[in-house]
């Protein structure tokens, strides 16, 4: 089978789309022999893991380190899910990969999510990584990538999201994302305001913690590069400056800097970091323009109400450092089991034009229904419904001043929908 094939077939080997749960990944993983990277990194919380994988990613490959990272979901190809030393993995070794998992799982039925869990972790053993990166895809606990013991766990933000599956409180939640957690092990925080539960978890596992904003923070100060504070395993202070980051939250690179640092990497930080770059990472508050119009977009795959309030931060700060001066106008398409209404209020100031619409994913809120919840807003200026997020994002761009900004947002399957017809920034200045 070809990839797209083999896709098709793991959507349909388990009964249920989503089933938590380490046994069945577990049980296959034995029978394929798999192994534990050399050092493994794992990543769980609401918002922020991507960006925080992403980072460390970008810092291993220019450091030389081979490096396997897992994430998911995609924006544009499954592949994006697998990659090594940056590179995403092949068509053909995937298919591999699949077929391994096919030949021994037996009667044991698999998620997707599981198939490639396995997959990439298969694929590692196979490539011979030394560090091992991997994202949580639903709460952490019972998440498939929790079949393998993180050297370093690091949590992100905390907030409400996949509350029939995780709870609907932050302790709640929070418990969930810190099933990552090993007793004595190493643990990154990067929620400035951790629940009371996940600190009180932490200090009955006697973890070794480093919180942000405690621990380890991001100083930036005018027009001078940011400087990274934070510590060493032994506990002694460490500081270097850093790259210029933009379009990503500070306390998540910070995060994954004190990640690094204390992995155990023979790394010479304050000598390394000076080469260092670090681009944007695809799909998070992503600066790009459109490939016909030439307008300013801004890509962003929020969609929980934590993740709109930083998006609202992010169009602020670009409005107050004079970058964006003109409208700003939004392509918006959610899912219909989000808090929707939390996120349009998070949004409701900030946005000049709104283009409603939606994609063709069965929980997708429909876009007459989105319209609905936003005519509740005394605020709205404007807005016009679409029946797709292309025909959305082409009215927007066309309609858009120059001094104008046209945001993608609500979540992956809107931004997927146009990021291929928009370039990189770099191509064209912002």
């Amino acid at each position: 089978m070809n990839l797209m094939q083999w896709l098709r077939f793991i959507g349909q080997v388990h009964p249920r789309e989503i089933e938590l749960g380490l046994e069945r990944s577990r049980r296959v993983a034995s029978r394929l022999g798999i192994k534990k990277a050399p050092l493994v990194i794992t990543v769980a919380g609401t918002n922020g893991k991507g960006t925080i994988v992403g980072v460390m990613e970008q810092c291993l490959c220019q450091f030389g380190i081979a490096t396997g990272c897992y994430t998911s979901p995609h924006i544009d190809s499954f592949n994006e899910r697998i990659r090594v030393q940056g590179k995403q993995a092949s068509d053909p070794v995937i298919c591999d990969a699949f077929a391994q998992i096919e030949a021994v799982r037996g009667d044991v039925t698999l998620s997707y999510f599981e198939f490639a869990t396995l997959a990439a972790l298969l694929i590692f053993q196979q490539q011979e990584v030394e560090v091992a990166l991997l994202e949580v895809g639903l709460g952490g606990r019972l998440d498939a990538v929790n079949i393998i013991d993180p050297d370093v766990s690091v949590i992100a933000t905390i907030g409400l999201d996949h509350q029939e599956w995780l709870g609907h409180d932050r302790d709640t939640i929070s418990l969930e994302k810190a099933g990552i957690l090993r007793a004595g092990g190493w643990f990154v925080c990067a929620d400035s305001d951790p629940p009371a539960a996940l600190q009180n978890l932490a200090a009955q596992l006697n973890c070794r913690s480093f919180c942000v904003g405690r621990q380890f923070f991001i100083q930036q100060q005018g027009d001078s590069s940011p400087c990274w504070h934070g510590k060493t395993r032994d506990g002694a202070d460490l500081a270097f400056s850093l790259p210029p980051f933009p379009g990503l939250l500070a306390d998540n690179v910070a995060a994954a800097a004190q990640a690094l640092v204390i992995s155990g990497l023979d790394v010479d930080w304050k000598s390394r970091t000076d080469a260092l770059s670090i681009a944007a990472i695809p799909g998070r508050q992503e600066l790009r323009r459109d490939s016909d119009s030439g307008c300013r977009v801004l890509l962003d795959v929020a969609h929980n109400p934590h993740a709109m309030v930083a998006l609202a931060s992010r169009v602020a700060e670009l409005r107050d450092s004079g970058r964006v001066l003109g409208k700003i106008r939004i392509v918006l398409a959610i899912m219909g089991d989000k808090d929707v209404d939390s996120m349009l209020d998070a949004l409701e100031s900030t946005i000049d034009f709104w283009y409603i619409t939606q994609v063709e994913e069965p929980r997708c809120m429909s876009a007459v229904e989105l319209e609905n919840r936003l005519q509740r807003l005394t605020s709205i200026k404007a807005m016009t419904r679409f029946e797709s997020v292309q025909k959305a994002y082409r009215s927007a761009c066309v309609e858009a001043d120059e001094e104008d900004l046209v945001i993608i947002a609500g979540s992956f399957f809107t931004v997927a929908a146009v990021r291929k017809h928009s370039v990189d920034t770099n191509s064209k200045k912002l």
